[in-house]
């Protein structure tokens, strides 16, 4: 797939589009263009989350996975298993190996790593809020904060602190003085 100058592909499992929207912050993935979904993933974030599929900021772009994994993934999805959506992200992942694949399983994002492709999950798009000045480190951290009561991603809890800790010891170094 072809992209113009300053366009990021992204495929995306359903499990950031969900979360991303708990935290009203779905907007994060705006300068992803396209955004591409399987089928199967659209269904599920349908059956779970159906508003994020309206946000006015994100065109989705649907794609029908017809084609079958490629022996060494299907080699991984059975060994990790791996569930369809994932799988079908990672099949159109093969076919725009220029694109980031987004995931917060675990599973899935071996995969893709042991793959060669760029993965980032939740936290990694709300991080990359910082760099992209779309988000302060203090909304970013208030935003980290909120995860384990506000959306349904599981994150160690002492991963998320050391991640706040490391934001406030890069970009805080005047309040701690």
């Amino acid at each position: 797939m072809a992209k113009s100058e300053g366009e990021i592909v992204a495929i995306s499992d359903a499990g950031p589009i969900i979360h991303l929207d708990e935290l009203a912050s779905l907007y994060l993935l705006s300068d992803f263009n396209p955004l591409i979904i399987p089928k199967t993933v659209y269904a599920e974030i349908e059956n779970h989350r159906h508003v994020a599929l309206q946000h006015p900021m994100i065109v989705f772009k649907v794609i029908d996975v017809i084609s079958p994994p490629e022996p060494q993934l299907s080699v991984l999805s059975k060994a990790l298993s791996l569930d369809k959506g994932e799988l079908e992200s990672l099949i159109l992942m093969h076919e725009n190996p220029e694109a980031i694949f987004l995931t917060d399983d675990g599973a899935a994002r071996l995969a893709s790593e042991s793959l060669g492709y760029k993965v980032h999950g939740t936290i990694g798009i709300i991080l990359r809020a910082i760099r992209k000045k779309v988000r302060t480190p203090k909304e970013v951290v208030e935003l980290l904060n909120i995860i384990p009561k506000k959306t349904t991603l599981f994150v160690r809890p002492a991963l998320l602190e050391d991640i706040i800790q490391k934001i406030k010891d890069e970009y805080f170094m005047e309040d701690n003085k």
